[in-house]
């Protein structure tokens, strides 16, 4: 073999591990973009306080037990199927990126200069990289474009890595490569979810949804979305496609069914849009200075959650005021003691937007609707106390909560209630839960400041959400916490 042959042959077995050895950093984030599931219902308002007749009362019999269940015609959302695993957006990208690793032994041999820098630079320079495969001559193999993929693999890595800069870069490239490409639109939709523009990944993901119907996670992904804009009819449309595909889903089909009937029942209701809120009402039940009140106290709640936690204001929010609390429960499947849901849509209801207290409710859920622009997991005291606190001063309930915790010594273990409290089937458990939240919340605002309130998010967003209040406030237990409410 001659001297030349040889030293082409190691330069091509060099140039393939150095492919390789590119492919081997493949973007697998500890945290990888969540599918989008339909999720359970996430924060509700605390339940309404007992009236002053009876309190007072001491013959009166004891309330029924109030059932977190769902009523007639209202299904329970279904546990998914053991080994089930959803659909995700990651997975559309990641399949590009796999054909791409399945493709190099064959670069590897023949890829010309251009491309072969384009393949192995990709480490150290993204965007360079991606210059080099968009000049490569060879870029297209068989219809499969080279430039494209990559530059999907490494806006994946810049994901993973938050490398916001360089992932919007890789969004505008797409764009001019791509732009009817569906994992360019998928990519572009991430993108814009992490960044918090809501509207942008919507749009994003109608153009996936147009031009890849049959892409379960797409379809998926286009329901939720369209559910979050207040599109009820078109995200049942997109769920039902996905459960063609996916028959299997059993909670899809459980949110499908609530999302058609949402779409039944705002039928007719009136529209208004205002800084990016979509609000809808019905007419004949609410006067036009209710509805005018409504809408100050959402702008002035998400305004204020935003400034306290250091995030920017969502750009997106829909507000769906029902006519009775039947209807909203039907369309929420929520307990029946909650006064208002937040589960990607704000949920009210005219009842509730018109007692004495109507502002408070409506501060309380559009607090919940800005903490959910909040990425990771915030355990529910802190979501629950923070919108108890920014609703007004504490309700006459949580301060008679409050007296018995200090002189009982009651307190609920601060672990309990870092999960979900639409769990509690009792409303007056519920309530005791709510309040205990609200103090837990007001002593760290206390201690800290808002500086550390900050640093709360701060902690929650980097994933160390546990034990976060003790962390925050060394050695703070259930006697301290006492001890709080007994100075207050």
């Amino acid at each position: 073999m001659s001297r030349a042959r040889v030293i082409q042959l190691v330069l091509a077995v060099l140039a393939g591990a150095a492919l390789a050895f590119s492919f081997l950093r493949a973007p697998t984030p500890a945290a990888a973009p969540e599918p989008a599931a339909p999720p359970a219902l996430e924060t509700v308002e605390p339940p309404p306080e007992a009236s002053s007749s009876e309190r007072e009362s001491t013959t009166a019999p004891p309330p029924a037990p109030v059932s977190a269940g769902a009523p007639p015609g209202c299904p329970e959302d279904e546990a998914d199927p053991p080994g089930f695993v959803r659909p995700s957006l990651w997975d559309v990208l990641s399949i590009r990126t796999q054909e791409l690793r399945d493709r190099l032994p064959q670069l590897s041999r023949d890829a010309s200069p251009e491309l072969r820098a384009g393949l192995t630079s990709m480490r150290e320079d993204p965007i360079a990289a991606i210059d080099h495969l968009r000049a490569a001559p060879d870029r297209d193999r068989d219809g499969f474009d080279v430039a494209v993929a990559g530059a999907l693999h490494m806006g994946m890595g810049a994901l993973a890595d938050h490398e916001a800069r360089t992932a919007g870069r890789i969004v505008a490239i797409l764009d001019r490569e791509a732009q009817e490409d569906e994992a360019t639109q998928v990519y572009t939709a991430l993108v814009m979810e992490r960044e918090h523009r809501r509207v942008d990944a919507r749009r994003a993901l109608e153009r996936a949804w147009a031009i890849a119907p049959d892409e379960p996670a797409i379809a998926l992904a286009a329901a939720r979305a369209a559910s979050d804009a207040g599109d009820f009819e078109g995200a049942a449309t997109r769920a039902e496609r996905y459960l063609a595909l996916v028959p299997e889903d059993a909670r899809v089909q459980t949110w499908a069914t609530r999302m058609r009937a949402r779409a039944e029942m705002a039928r007719g209701l009136e529209r208004r849009v205002f800084d990016g809120v979509t609000l809808r009402w019905p007419r004949r039940e609410l006067p036009a200075e209710r509805v005018d009140g409504v809408q100050a106290a959402l702008t002035e709640a998400l305004d204020r959650t935003a400034g306290m936690i250091g995030r920017r204001r969502r750009d997106a929010l829909t507000v769906m005021i029902w006519s009775s609390r039947e209807d909203m429960r039907r369309a929420t499947c929520a307990p029946s003691w909650s006064g208002g849901i937040f589960d990607g849509v704000l949920h009210l209801d005219v009842r509730g937007v018109t007692a004495p207290d109507w502002d408070r409710t409506v501060r309380h859920e559009a607090t919940h609707a800005q903490l959910a622009e909040v990425r990771g997991r915030i355990p529910h005291w802190l979501n629950e106390g923070i919108a108890q606190h920014l609703e007004g001063p504490p309700r006459p309930s949580a301060l008679r909560s409050w007296r018995r915790m200090a002189a009982s010594g009651a307190v609920i273990p601060f672990a309990s209630l870092e999960g979900q409290l639409l769990v509690i089937d009792d409303a007056g458990d519920a309530r005791l839960a709510y309040h205990q939240s609200l103090a837990m919340f007001a002593w760290l605002l206390a201690a800290r400041g808002e500086p550390g309130v900050r640093e709360a998010f701060a902690e929650i967003e980097a994933g160390r959400h546990e034990d976060l209040l003790p962390r925050l406030l060394p050695g703070a237990d259930g006697a301290g916490l006492r001890a709080f409410l007994s100075e207050r």
